[in-house]
């Protein structure tokens, strides 16, 4: 039976995005999953091998087993590309120490692709993830118990059978019967150690054969023909892992490496679809700026924002990034003043605002928030915290006013992905529709359910189990708190301030019966479609927080904090990440690298290709750290302030 992940699916919608690393110090050995060396090879990271004379090595080889892991490493020491020390004269005794640097499995599903290298991982955990290498040292551990118990084993029957032999030493034959049952349980029934029980903790990965040249646009052609053959689903997000390890001058093996995604299809997927199927349903052109909604300050370059990670509904992660955080109260008055007229007059809008791809482009799509309004809705919250005499300290109300933020924000984005599940199943525009018919139509309206609908999730976010909990453990008045959000929900223009009416299920039904029929007005009770669980699900589609873009425009102590925290940081600029390659002494090479890519080539010769898109993919981040052998917490907290 095929397993889950292996569907004869094709590519997804989705534009597939490479990262790509050289290592031309690896090297590939295809092992089937039963060979009984791979599980230690890959939890101690490394083997030691005695070196042959090479007048008996293809013997040696022919006895081990040339498609074995440890057959092929008996022969990798007498090449240079693999293992053969530089330099040295080899000899029989000779000991040569082999690397594990990954372990994949192919699309044949019964052979392994180990990555091997003459030195030690930059990285200890490079390609190898840390679940992953979890599971298999507790394999390992349990093996060697199991092996223990079997050897005590066998030294107890030997003692028995020895035993019985000195009872009857007369008989020269005795015994002899109990040395060879012995001689075959110890042969036979050692206990065998394999990846087998692991094989879903494996990553994924195609190989083919490529030119060493650097044309990264042909790899990524030749790249895509493997993935779709695999037989495997592609990734939810068109994101791949691409290792080139060369053996020669002329030619290298590529390594493509994913999760398959199964189940629900993907948001990112979803979009995509709808961007190539129906073209008509979006804004020509797409807009490339990004701009704060109804102010005068117009549009800025999108390259003054940072990204960072979306969240779910559970506060723990933004609250310990904001932990012990301090907003600079300086013309605290004023300042409350302004963001709490500024609310009044455009609700969540002065703090945040979402740009839908419909209208805006890749690279300027998503949730957009004030850095410095941010600091003052928290100010605003500590003073509310005063008047009610609520002794909450600073990080609290930074969480309350990004936390009602986000959620207001997010639900716009549900809004959006309910229209493109709308418009992929109808094949016919609705956002755009949606948009200039009722949206714009019902604006500052009490009828702009909308906006009324988002408040209403940001009022949901504040009374979930997490933020509750997290309220009851700091000991804080639940309910003062409570009309202290309600308060702040209700300084809003008509539309926002009718968040209540997300208590009611015929307003939900409404507002879907809006986004499928571009009719603002609502039929009589009765006639109105059953077509709420569009925007309350279970939604038909994978929709993750993490699949809409956020960015911080502006510093500010919270979006500061948010940039500055591994969990809540998300991807670097493209152009912090070429000085982020500098710092790590890696050189741009004018000989490599085409199209839209840069290859920068470190000190030990192994090269990172960049490419030139603006911000750089979460898996080309992912790659880059595994590159440098660091991890995102490292590049946070370490790297990041020295750049």
């Amino acid at each position: 039976m095929s397993r889950p992940d292996k569907v004869n699916s094709g590519l997804s919608w989705i534009p597939s995005s490479l990262a790509w690393t050289i290592a031309p110090d690896i090297f590939c050995v295809d092992v089937p999953v039963n060979d009984t060396d791979v599980v230690e090879f890959i939890s101690t990271g490394s083997r030691e091998i005695t070196v042959c004379g090479s007048n008996v090595t293809p013997f040696v080889v022919a006895c081990i087993g040339k498609e074995t892991l440890r057959g092929q490493l008996a022969a990798a020491v007498w090449s240079k590309s693999k293992l053969k020390p530089i330099g040295v004269s080899m000899r029989g005794g000779n000991q040569v120490v082999a690397y594990c640097h990954g372990a994949f499995l192919l699309p044949a599903e019964n052979t392994l692709c180990i990555l091997v290298g003459r030195k030690r991982p930059v990285a200890p955990v490079a390609w190898i993830s840390s679940s992953m290498k979890a599971e298999v040292d507790g394999l390992l551990l349990d093996h060697r118990s199991r092996v223990a118990v079997f050897e005590d084993s066998i030294q107890r029957k030997k003692q028995e059978n020895e035993a019985f032999r000195k009872r009857f030493q007369s008989d020269q034959n005795v015994g002899n019967l109990g040395d060879c049952t012995i001689a075959v349980e110890e042969l036979f029934q050692r206990p065998l150690l394999t990846v087998e029980p692991m094989i879903h903790a494996l990553p994924r990965a195609v190989k083919f054969s490529g030119s060493a040249s650097g044309d990264v646009e042909k790899l990524a052609r030749l790249a895509i023909a493997a993935i779709t053959s695999s037989g495997w689903a592609p990734s939810r997000d068109g994101s791949y892992a691409g290792i080139l390890a060369s053996s020669n001058d002329r030619w290298t093996h590529c390594l493509v490496s994913w999760a398959p995604h199964t189940g629900l299809p993907s948001y990112p997927e979803l979009r995509w679809a709808v961007q190539k199927r129906l073209p008509n349903a979006l804004r020509k052109p797409r807009l490339e700026q990004f701009s704060k909604p109804k102010f005068a300050a117009g549009t800025q370059s999108a390259d003054v924002s940072a990204q960072v990670e979306g969240f779910d509904q559970d506060p723990t992660e933004i609250k310990e990034a904001l932990e012990d955080l301090q907003i600079d109260e300086t013309d605290e008055k004023n300042r409350v003043a302004h963001v709490r007229n500024d609310l009044k007059g455009h609700g969540f809008e002065a703090i945040a605002w979402f740009q839908p791809y419909h209208v805006w482009n890749e690279e300027t799509w998503g949730a957009y928030f004030d850095g410095r309004k941010l600091d003052d809705l928290a100010l605003s919250f500590l003073d509310d915290f005063k008047s009610q005499k609520v002794r909450a300290p600073h990080s609290l109300a930074a969480l309350l006013a990004f936390g009602l933020t986000y959620a207001h924000e997010m639900f716009h984005a549900r809004v959006e992905a309910a229209l493109s599940w709308m418009e992929i199943n109808a094949q016919q525009p609705r956002h755009l529709r949606y948009n200039e018919r009722v949206y714009q139509s019902l604006r500052e309206t009490p009828d702009w359910l909308e906006e009324a609908l988002a408040n209403w999730s940001a009022w949901n976010w504040f009374k979930s189990s997490g933020v509750q909990s997290l309220l009851v453990r700091m000991s804080l008045n639940e309910e003062a708190l409570a009309r202290i959000v309600a308060a702040s929900l209700d300084l809003s223009p008509p539309g926002y301030r009718e968040w209540r009416l997300g208590h009611h299920a015929d307003a939900w039904r409404a507002l879907a019966n809006q986004l499928s029929t571009g009719n603002p007005k609502i039929p009589k009770a009765g006639f109105v479609l059953p077509l709420e669980t569009t925007l309350t699900g279970p939604f038909p589609y994978d929709f993750l927080p993490s699949d809409v873009p956020m960015r911080l425009v502006g510093g500010g102590a919270i979006a500061d904090r948010l940039q500055s925290y591994p969990a809540t940081f998300n991807v670097p600029p493209r152009r912090e990440l070429e000085r982020a390659l500098k710092h790590f002494r890696h050189n741009l090479d004018a000989s490599g690298g085409k199209g839209g890519h840069q290859k920068w080539t470190g000190p030990d010769q192994r090269a990172f290709i960049l490419p030139t898109r603006d911000p750089v993919s979460r898996q080309v981040f992912k790659t880059f750290l595994h590159h440098v052998g660091i991890d995102k917490a490292t590049y946070v907290r370490q790297v990041r302030p020295n750049l």
